[in-house]
């Protein structure tokens, strides 16, 4: 997995993607207007929706053509989509949605996994997301061309977001999928979406944007990133060095909660209230009027203030409320009577109030514990923090600030402008000067399987003799540790001894040598059998076309470069980038 290599070298223009779980959208900006004002970022914006209004992201959702050829993506998707559904015609459309939680939040990633379609209809991963990530590529060429401009593929540098809690194998996809998009992979690089966002409201300040206390808080040394998105919510710390140099001294950390999952709480909720069956009903036979309650709860939740308990008003579409009253036999109003929800009321022609709190404390904070809970953890670590940064769309929400705020209790928490837009013109400021960052907390400890002489006080059953000599087996030789800050380009090596003289080994002077990558959450590790000490990826080294000599030694680097990893190979014959695998 060759990462880092890419750079403005000879490129006019650096645009950003930002693929979300629910969301996605773009930003851009030319390096002449960068020099003059980094800020002057253009974000797309998106129409389509029914309410026709403009936004800033679309739904991460795709259709396809029966043929599994691309139709169309976003508010676009969601509306054919819901028209096949209202007529019955759409068993042999492919629609996808939430597509990166349901793909990369896994322990093992495969090139061949498969995701399922809303009805189940099978396609390969790879393939859909490269679509999606190839649609808003020339959906941005378009707008280029719109306004009389004219780029080659070479003169843009694409930078993509992605979680700072990700698998080194879920960027490893994100970039194959790139190239399945037809981006060259010296065209492409990765950034962590809580950097973006803190390098966003870092060039803010620099702009004298905040007013004078805003400032303060974003000039002192070390701010958390609470970073909600969608489908997750990422904390990092970053300790600001200088105005040009950051550093990132926490290991990410966070879990599964942004808007997706309190959105699928608000639909559990649906389904206890009027019932499983007549909730599927409406979402088939008026898919339409169901994507309008959840949009609106989507803009309601925002809404909530904390020590407000205003009442939300929620206008129940007229489909629901007839097929519902049929059902039951009695009226909207009866029924929610005989429901006795506290926190809730009904009017009348369909307008149900939800009080604030109880839309807080049944749907936001029941998800929210548990990042909450690590949020605290990181805390109790750095008790030298100066501010927090909330970003990400859940940001919006006045209530969650508040929650946060009472986690860290004395500690300043800023909101930025467009909190939810911080990412992707984040990432874009990244494109034109990712040295900005010099180090990074390594995220595990990785490491190779080595044997060495056996020492007093080694496990026993690790013990072997061989030509008269007593090794220790399975060790595990660290090449980073888990927690310590990893430099730019710092490299870390080992050397590598393979003899092929042995008849029976022969032959595999022409196979690849391959090399186990092990990695734990522990920072010190003896064992590659170690509880918690997994296999995590290979390096590969591919044999020349005349084989291996007899007698091979080769040292191997590998080097953090940006978000990614690089590894190289030193041998006889020279360097060269080698190859990293960790899919599986």
């Amino acid at each position: 997995m060759a990462g880092g290599a890419s750079s403005l070298d000879g490129k006019l223009l650096v645009a950003a993607i930002d693929f979300g779980t629910a969301y996605s959208g773009y930003a851009f900006s030319f390096r002449s207007d960068y020099r003059l004002d980094p800020l002057k970022i253009e974000v797309n914006h998106w129409t389509g929706n029914a309410s026709q209004t403009m936004s800033p992201k679309a739904p991460s959702s795709v259709l396809l053509n029966p043929d599994k050829t691309f139709k169309s993506f976003g508010y676009t998707a969601e509306e054919e989509y819901s028209s096949l559904v209202e007529n019955g015609q759409h068993q042999e459309w492919y629609f996808f949605t939430k597509i990166k939680m349901r793909l990369l939040y896994k322990e093992k990633i495969s090139r061949t996994d498969i995701i399922e379609d809303e009805s189940g209809k099978p396609m390969l991963g790879l393939t859909i997301l490269g679509m999606i990530i190839r649609y808003l590529k020339n959906d941005f060429f378009k707008k280029l061309e719109q306004r009389g401009t004219s780029l080659r593929d070479q003169d843009i540098l694409w930078v993509i977001t992605v979680p700072a809690i990700w698998s080194d194998a879920a960027k490893q996809f994100t970039k194959e999928a790139t190239k399945e998009a037809g981006i060259k992979s010296d065209d492409v690089m990765l950034v962590y979406e809580p950097e973006a966002a803190a390098l966003y409201c870092r060039f803010q300040n620099m702009q004298n944007i905040f007013n004078a206390e805003e400032k303060s808080y974003l000039s002192r040394k070390k701010i958390l990133v609470f970073d909600m998105g969608g489908g997750t919510t990422d904390i990092s710390v970053i300790e600001i060095k200088s105005e040009k140099e950051i550093h990132i001294v926490e290991r990410a950390c966070g879990g599964a909660f942004g808007g997706v999952f309190i959105n699928n709480k608000f639909i559990l909720w649906l389904e206890d209230v009027f019932g499983k069956d007549i909730i599927k009903e409406f979402k088939t036979k008026h898919r339409s009027d169901f994507m309008l309650l959840i949009e609106n709860f989507e803009t309601k939740k925002r809404l909530i203030k904390p020590g407000d308990d205003t009442k939300l008003c929620f206008q129940i579409p007229h489909s629901l409320k007839t097929s519902s009253e049929r059902r039951w036999g009695c009226s909207l109003e009866e029924h929610f009577i005989k429901m006795d929800i506290v926190g809730v009321q009904v009017h009348k022609r369909g307008k149900i109030f939800i009080m604030s709190s109880f839309l807080l404390n049944n749907f936001f904070l029941p998800i929210a514990k548990d990042v909450f809970e690590k949020l605290r953890f990181v805390l109790s670590k750095h008790e030298d923090i100066d501010s927090v940064l909330a970003v990400g769309g859940l940001a919006q929400s006045s209530a969650l600030v508040s929650e946060i705020r009472k986690y860290v209790k004395d500690i300043p928490v800023y909101v930025p402008f467009d909190s939810a837009l911080a990412v992707v013109s984040g990432a874009v400021l990244y494109g034109h000067g990712n040295n900005i960052i010099k180090a990074r907390a390594c995220p595990y400890s990785y490491g190779i399987q080595t044997m060495r002489p056996f020492i007093k006080g080694d496990d026993e059953t690790k013990k072997v003799v061989q030509e008269g000599e007593t090794w220790c087996k399975q060790c595990f030789r660290a090449l980073y540790k888990a927690g310590d800050l990893v430099k730019l380009g710092d490299v870390s090596s080992y050397d590598l001894e393979e003899s092929f003289e042995d008849e029976n080994r022969k032959h595999k002077r022409f196979l690849p040598i391959r090399c186990v990558l092990f990695i734990s959450n522990d920072k010190d590790v003896r064992y590659v059998t170690d509880k918690g000490c997994t296999e995590h990826g290979t390096i590969e080294i591919e044999a020349p076309e005349d084989g291996f000599p007899v007698h091979y030694e080769c040292t191997v680097e590998l080097e953090f470069a940006g978000t990614e990893i690089i590894a190289r190979l030193n041998d006889k014959k020279g360097a060269k980038t080698i190859r990293l695998e960790f899919m599986t």
